[in-house]
């Protein structure tokens, strides 16, 4: 190891009933005194079914240190973890089976179960859902009235609320938004509620034996998937230009990307990314990279783009205007700018539509912008002479300028790299790398 036992143990540490979670800049630690746990996480690490299982969503693990009262396991650390309301309803629904099919698997396998079924041991790595709380795992033949009731709580009821009808679809969301306490939550404790949610859910659980409850979860869960959601107005947009991301074509696109091929950006943020081209650009050139948009069809074509070229992206279904809250116990889920904050920040495309179509002050754009920005921000200025504007007929800011643009992001982007592009067809937009 490269640091000492001591010097490990002596690290601050995040609540766990097993053990403790250490988390370091570039990894996950996990320490485990408990010896039955030991015995059960040595035997999955060490089985020859241990890569089935990282293919079905189990975090990546490997073993650290282990004596006979001590194993420290060590984890992938995943980039970008996202909180429940940040994924899209396809997105919940496709992590809810990840989640009965690896627990289907570690029963099947070793006979064990997992003690927790609430969402916030889920995240994505890249486009695929993962469960990385490794010790909610324990040995085990039923499954707790506990963990029945959680992920009724927290995954069945918002499930049913994306599938039940497109009336209900956009409840989804807002009832994800809560964490362990909120008006939905605890509107759904009512007994009225079950007039809604289908009584046969429940009947999943009068045999509580794993062998019985995983199939059953994951037949329902195949039963519910959520409606399509609808096209809204970004979705029809050509972001590529019929270039590909690796093979700049246009102005903008190669300002992109020589900010990013001479900057090489460990994290990066695509904060407007609708089809993910710049986001995909950034992966390819190595980043790792959390690509947001709005609009939740958008955002599902995306993550599908990303599949479909075999990119590590991970995608959020975000508002950039409502970053999210802390959350949790002493509000140990970080907020949005500490989860997403990233070397590079991309804002193409967006400070029109905020500032001058939903009146977001200038200076919040930048200021959100800067929180999330550790070394720069690539910002699309979009001209209020720019035909795309002018036939809004908005009323524009009077802070609504390059001049203005500079001023917020002085204090901690103070130097500048610009291009400006203008057309025939009435385009007027300046290309603008703050940084330092």
């Amino acid at each position: 190891m490269e640091k000492s036992l001591n010097e490990i143990l002596e690290k601050p540490f995040s609540f766990d009933k097993i053990g403790r979670v250490i988390i370091e800049s570039d990894k996950v630690l996990r320490v485990i005194n408990d010896r039955t746990h030991i015995e059960l996480y040595e035997k999955i690490i060490n089985s020859t079914f241990v890569e089935e299982l990282f293919s079905k969503g189990l975090i990546r693990t490997r073993v650290s240190y282990q004596d006979r009262n001590c194993l420290i396991l060590e984890h992938k650390k995943i980039p970008f973890i996202l909180h429940p309301n940040e994924y899209t309803n396809e997105m919940f629904w496709e992590a809810a089976i990840m989640y009965i099919q690896l627990c289907q698997m570690l029963y099947e396998k070793f006979g064990a179960v997992t003690i927790d079924a609430h969402p916030w041991n889920l995240s994505y790595d890249g486009p695929n859902p993962v469960f990385f709380d490794f010790s909610s795992i324990t040995y085990g033949k039923n499954i707790s009235n506990n963990w029945m009731l959680e992920f009724e709580k927290y995954m069945a009821i918002p499930i049913k609320l994306s599938s039940f009808s497109k009336k209900t679809y956009g409840f989804s969301l807002e009832y994800r938004k809560e964490h362990n306490q909120g008006f939905g939550l605890k509107l759904m404790e009512k007994r009225w509620y079950s007039q809604f949610f289908n009584r046969s859910f429940r009947k999943i659980f009068q045999d509580n034996s794993a062998d019985v409850v995983y199939p059953k979860l994951l037949k329902w869960l195949l039963k519910n998937k959520p409606v399509t959601s609808k096209i809204e107005y970004w979705f029809n947009y050509n972001q590529s230009h019929n270039a590909k991301p690796e093979i700049p074509k246009t102005e903008k696109q190669k300002f992109v990307y020589n900010i990013l091929s001479n900057q090489k950006p460990e994290k990066v943020l695509d904060l407007a990314a609708n089809k993910g081209f710049y986001s995909i650009m950034a992966e390819k050139l190595g980043a790792k990279v959390l690509a947001i948009d709005y609009e939740e069809r958008t955002a599902d074509t995306c993550r599908q783009k990303v599949m479909d070229n075999n990119c590590n992206v991970t995608i959020a279904h975000f508002n950039f205007c409502y970053p999210t809250p802390a959350a949790g116990i002493g509000l140990t889920l970080k907020n949005s700018f500490d989860r997403f904050r990233s070397d590079i920040v991309l804002a193409l495309g967006l400070i029109h539509h905020v500032c001058i179509k939903q009146n977001l002050p200038v200076s919040i754009f930048c200021n959100i912008c800067k929180n999330y920005a550790k070394e720069g921000i690539v910002l699309e200025f979009v001209d209020p002479s720019d035909i795309h504007i002018s036939n809004w007929k908005e009323p524009v800011p009077d802070d609504y300028s390059i001049l203005h643009l500079k001023k917020y992001m002085k204090d901690k982007f103070s130097k500048i790299s610009m291009v400006d592009i203008t057309t025939n067809e009435g385009v007027n937009r300046t290309l603008i790398y703050f940084y330092n």
